[in-house]
C-alpha cells in the first residue's frame, strides 16, 4: 500500500500516484492487460492520461507508444465509437502526436476504418428518413457510439473537412420533424435501447443528454460552426435543438435544469409538464446539456442561450440536493464529470465561485482517494450490468478520467496550440 503524503492526497499527488500505478501496470503486463477497445473499457483512456503527462515528462513516451500499440492490435475487430471503439484509439493517437509523422501509419488505417463505418451508417439513415420511418436509434447519432462522436475525431487535428461535413449534413437531416404514430416530433425520436443494454425501459424517447441524446449533436453543430466549418440549414439545425432544449428547462427556486428523456405524449402535450431533472452529470442532467447549449449560445451570439447555460451551472451548487446520486467519482455519472464541465465553465464564464466549486469537487475527490486499492477509485457496483465494482485505468468511469481532471485542477491553465487536441473532446466539452 502506498503511503499517504505528508500534507496529505492533493490533486497533483493523486494523479501523479494513479500515472505511476497505470505505468507500472503496463510495464509489468507488456500491454496493459486491457480486453476491450476504446474510451470506455480499453487503453485509450490510459495513453491519454501518459501522453497529457508527458508534455512535460517525455520518459512516458515509450508507454505512451506500448499503450497505443497494444490498442491497435484489436481494435479494428470492435465498435468504430469514440468512447466504444477505434474512433477513441484515434483520437487518442492524435492527442499523443507531437509531430505530422507520429503514429501516421495507425492514424491513415484509422481514419479509412472509420470513414467506410461511417458511409454504411450514413446510408442507412438516409434510407430510413427517405422512406419516412421514425426512430433513430441513439447509437446511431450520439457521442458514444454513433456519428457525433465520430465527427468529433474527424474534427481533431488533423482535421478531415470532408468527413466533417458529411457529419454536419446528417445532423441537419436529423432536426427535421418525423411523423410519427402519436404526432409529429422532433427528428431525433428515438427507439428504446435493446433490452439486452436497459430491459428497464421500453418506451421510445427524446433524448436530452449529452452522451446519447441531442445535446451531443448540438455540441459538435456548435463547434463546428465556431470553427467555420459549415454546411446548408446548419444555423437552423442549432437553433432548432437549442430551442428545444430551452422549451424543457425546469424551473426551480435554484434555477433551470433539465430531465434525462421526454416520452411522445410528453411532448405532445398542450402544456410542457414538470419532470423530475436528472442528476448533475455529463451523461444526462444541467452539467452536460448546459455546456452544449454555452457552445451553442457563443457559436450564434445567442445570449439568452449562453445565460440559461450559466445560470444552471450555478443553480447545480445552489440546490441542497444538486450532487444526489453522485456516488461514483468517475467522468460518466460522477464527480470528476462534474468537476470538468464546471471548471471549463468557469474558466469562459471567467466566474470564480464556478472555479471554486470545481476545487471543492476536486477536494472530495482526493478525499474518496483509497490507496489500498489497484488504482485508488474504485466505481460502486451495478447489479443489472456489472455486479463487481469496477476499479481500472480506464477513461470513463476508471482512474484515468479522474486523474486527468485532477491534473487540470493542479495546474494553471496554459494557452494551447490551434491544432492541440484537448483530452475533454472526447466527451464533446472542447
Amino acid at each position: 500500500m502506498t503511503a499517504a503524503p505528508a500534507g496529505g492526497w492533493d490533486a497533483g499527488t493523486v494523479a501523479a500516484e494513479i500515472a505511476a500505478r497505470v505505468r507500472d501496470h503496463v510495464l509489468s503486463t507488456g500491454t496493459g492487460d486491457f480486453t476491450a477497445a476504446g474510451l470506455g473499457m480499453g487503453a485509450s483512456g490510459a495513453t491519454l492520461l501518459l501522453s497529457e503527462l508527458s508534455k512535460g515528462d517525455p520518459g512516458l513516451r515509450t508507454t505512451v507508444h506500448a499503450l497505443l500499440a497494444a490498442e491497435a492490435g484489436f481494435a479494428g475487430a470492435k465498435g468504430s465509437g469514440l468512447i466504444t471503439g477505434l474512433a477513441g484509439l484515434g483520437l487518442a493517437t492524435k492527442h499523443a502526436a507531437r509531430s505530422p509523422r507520429d503514429y501516421a501509419t495507425v492514424r491513415g488505417r484509422v481514419d479509412a476504418a472509420l470513414r467506410h463505418r461511417l458511409g454504411k451508417v450514413l446510408d442507412a439513415e438516409y434510407d430510413r428518413m427517405e422512406f419516412g420511418v421514425p426512430g433513430a436509434e441513439r447509437e446511431n447519432f450520439d457521442v458514444v457510439a454513433g456519428v457525433t462522436g465520430l465527427g468529433r475525431y474527424f474534427l481533431a487535428e488533423p482535421s478531415d473537412p470532408e468527413a466533417i461535413h458529411d457529419v454536419l449534413r446528417y445532423l441537419v437531416a436529423l432536426t427535421e420533424p418525423v411523423k410519427a404514430t402519436a404526432g409529429p416530433l422532433p427528428g431525433w425520436f428515438s427507439p428504446p435501447w435493446p433490452a439486452a443494454v436497459d430491459p428497464r425501459r421500453r418506451e421510445w424517447v427524446l433524448d436530452l443528454g449529452l452522451a446519447h441524446g441531442i445535446a451531443g449533436p448540438l455540441a459538435l453543430l456548435s463547434l463546428c460552426w465556431t470553427r467555420g466549418l459549415r454546411v446548408p440549414g446548419h444555423d437552423t439545425a442549432i437553433r432548432r435543438i437549442a430551442r428545444w432544449l430551452m422549451s424543457w428547462r425546469q424551473e426551480d427556486p435554484a434555477g433551470p435544469g433539465w430531465p434525462g428523456t421526454v416520452s411522445a405524449d410528453q411532448e405532445l402535450a398542450p402544456v410542457r409538464p414538470a419532470l423530475e431533472p436528472g442528476r448533475a452529470s455529463w451523461c444526462y442532467g444541467a452539467p452536460g446539456i448546459a455546456r452544449a447549449l454555452h457552445l451553442a449560445g457563443v457559436a450564434l451570439g445567442e445570449e439568452a442561450w449562453a445565460h440559461t447555460a450559466a445560470e444552471a451551472m450555478r443553480a447545480v451548487f445552489a440546490r441542497p440536493d444538486g450532487l444526489r446520486g453522485l456516488d461514483d467519482p468517475g467522468l460518466c455519472h460522477g464527480l470528476a464529470g462534474l468537476a470538468r464541465i464546471t471548471g471549463r465553465m468557469a474558466d469562459e464564464l471567467d466566474d470564480p465561485s464556478l472555479s471554486a466549486r470545481a476545487d471543492e469537487i476536486a477536494e472530495r475527490l482526493c478525499a474518496r482517494f483509497d490507496p489500498g486499492t489497484a488504482f485508488g477509485f474504485p466505481t460502486a457496483p451495478m447489479p443489472s450490468f456489472r455486479p463487481e465494482p469496477l476499479d481500472a485505468p480506464t477513461f470513463l468511469e476508471g482512474a484515468a478520467g479522474v486523474a486527468l481532471v485532477l491534473l487540470g485542477r493542479s495546474t494553471p491553465p496554459a494557452g494551447t496550440a490551434d491544432d492541440d487536441v484537448p483530452w475533454d473532446a472526447a466527451l464533446l466539452l472542447a
